[in-house]
């Protein structure tokens, strides 16, 4: 049987492109942010979290109200002249095609800009959308099959996950569940060979990056199961409120200059909130790591849940671009910490650190389709013990089954 070089060629190629983007928008992203909340100037080590909560509250609005004239002109302009913007998904559904080279790029880098100066969306669509864009010009070169074009943009996208969160295996599973959307030997192989050389790039120049290492391992025992069990349904019928909260954001296209107008008020809004809770700035790692780290009293929690919640909509509606992925961890991980603390008041002990890490999971894996990447992606993350599965998987099993007995009422109405 003949080698297919070329496939394999690009398999090497698209991993390695996507770990220096990776890097390079990881170092990109951290400089946007110390010079907007002048932290980490001169060589002090603080997370964004502990940055940001030292600048000024004046500063804050300032920053966040210049974020939203960059997100009301930028995607204003993107959408308005030069190609069709086209998502990872649309490059997937037409492989030679791809997407837009200089539009997406010109699309990613604005998200990293915003996300630096403090959006409170994901960063991870843009190393994922960029990845695709190299990927989409190599494949139209090299004259591969639909069949391959689509694996190789597919991996492309997976990689650009992990260079990021240096998250191999969940991000192995992604391209499997979300991407390719089946299983079997070759696009597992693909996958994992695109994966581990995107990680090993990124490592090499970030290093073995832990996102949350404050999580010490925690008892799994009788009550955290329970609580597992019961945090599952109570997620899914929140993420189908959050979905609903987010239906008819942005009120007008992007091209409408009034969205213009709108996204600095809102942005403007956003810094007011920032001024006294500066935690629902950025992506939402702030909100887990003070979760995870067993730092919120419930009120503080289920405030910090309701405020990220409330900014997340105003940025969307504002017209801004950018991931749920973390934010969607924080909205869950505040919910089932404040519960959680509930729940010590009332029946035996349970981790409070341990039921933040489930909710994360359980809101990530509902609102993103992803179950089975939400579970690895947090134990990953975390590097939490294998014996973290447990409440895991029990909590996302009846996350999915209330989900279904969900859509089958609304279709009953």
């Amino acid at each position: 049987m003949k080698l297919n070089h070329r496939f394999y060629l690009s398999l090497i190629y698209v991993g390695i492109i996507a770990g220096l983007v990776g890097t390079c928008l990881t170092y990109f992203l951290h400089y946007i942010q110390h010079v907007a909340f002048n932290y980490g100037i001169n060589g002090e080590e603080m997370s964004f979290r502990e940055g940001v909560a030292q600048s000024s509250p004046e500063r804050r609005w300032f920053v966040l109200t210049l974020c939203g004239l960059v997100v009301g002109l930028g995607w204003h302009a993107i959408h308005r002249y030069g190609l069709k913007l086209r998502t990872v998904k649309q490059g997937l559904d037409d492989p030679q095609q791809g997407v837009p080279f200089f539009k997406t790029v010109s699309h990613a880098l604005l998200q990293i800009i915003t996300v630096g100066l403090g959006s409170p969306l994901g960063r991870e669509v843009a190393p994922r959308e960029i990845s695709v864009a190299f990927g989409s010009v190599w494949v139209r070169r090299m004259g591969l099959s639909d069949i391959d074009a689509k694996l190789i943009l597919a991996c492309a996208s997976g990689a650009g996950l992990t260079a990021v969160y240096n998250v191999p295996l969940a991000a192995t599973i992604f391209i499997l569940e979300t991407m390719v959307m089946s299983i079997n030997k070759r696009a597992l192989g693909a996958a994992l060979v695109t994966v581990v050389i995107a990680t090993c790039v990124s490592r090499f120049f970030l290093g073995d990056l832990v996102q949350y290492n404050q999580v010490i391992p925690f008892e799994i025992n009788i009550s955290l199961l329970m609580f597992s069990g019961i945090m599952g349904i109570l997620t899914a019928l929140l993420v189908q409120v959050f979905r609903v909260s987010g239906e008819r954001v942005p009120f007008w296209h992007r091209t409408d200059k009034r969205m213009i107008i709108l996204a600095v008020i809102l942005f403007c809004v956003i810094g007011a909130i920032s001024m006294f809770q500066p935690e629902i700035l950025g992506n939402g790692k702030a909100g887990n790591q003070l979760t995870f780290g067993e730092m919120l009293t419930w009120q503080a929690s289920l405030q910090l849940m309701v405020l990220k919640w409330i900014v997340v909509i105003l940025a969307l509606a504002a017209g801004a671009y950018g991931g749920l992925i973390t934010p969607s961890m924080m909205l869950g991980s505040t919910f089932a910490y404040a519960l959680a603390i509930g729940w010590n008041m009332l029946f035996t002990h349970l981790s409070l650190e341990g039921a933040a890490v489930v909710g994360a999971c359980v809101f990530l894996g509902i609102m993103q389709k992803m179950p089975m990447t939400s579970i690895v992606f947090l134990l990953e993350l975390t590097r939490s013990n294998a014996e973290t599965l447990m409440p895991l998987t029990l909590a996302m099993g009846t996350a999915i089954a209330t989900e279904r007995l969900w859509k089958k009422y609304r279709k009953l109405e």
